[in-house]
């Protein structure tokens, strides 16, 4: 492997920035170096924990789709499929099949935090 890797190089840019470049810089700039700062650690972070998120939500959308024989799909696929039976009222009755949906969604949806904004899911605990 070789080092430094893009996550530790995202990382140490993002270090660089808020501690050396951040105080030399005009104040107007600031919210921008933060902004910045916040894109490389979301980089770093999807780098790092996304082919896992991928890999949940491809299982999850199975779990899903599984029982309405449809199995196998990508995950695009599986995403539009599922987009146009929630607009088909499919998982509109309480049941098993709305349960995992909701369970379903409920994981894609953290997992996809936890690159995107990690923050809320500590508001969450």
């Amino acid at each position: 492997m070789t080092r430094p890797d893009a996550t530790e190089l995202l990382t140490t840019a993002r270090c660089l920035l808020l501690e050396g470049l951040l105080p030399a810089l005009p104040s107007e700039l600031g919210y921008d170096a933060r902004m910045i700062a916040s894109a490389l650690a979301m980089a770093a972070r999807e780098i790092e924990l996304g082919p896992q998120a991928a890999e949940l939500e491809e299982g999850a959308l199975a779990r899903v789709l599984e029982p309405h024989g449809l199995a196998g799909l990508t995950r695009e696929d599986a995403r539009a499929l599922l987009s146009q039976f929630i607009r088909e009222g499919v998982f509109d009755r309480p049941g098993p099949d709305r349960q995992r949906l909701l369970e379903a969604l409920g994981a894609i949806t953290r997992a996809r935090l936890r690159i995107s904004n990690p923050k809320v899911l500590d508001h969450d605990r």
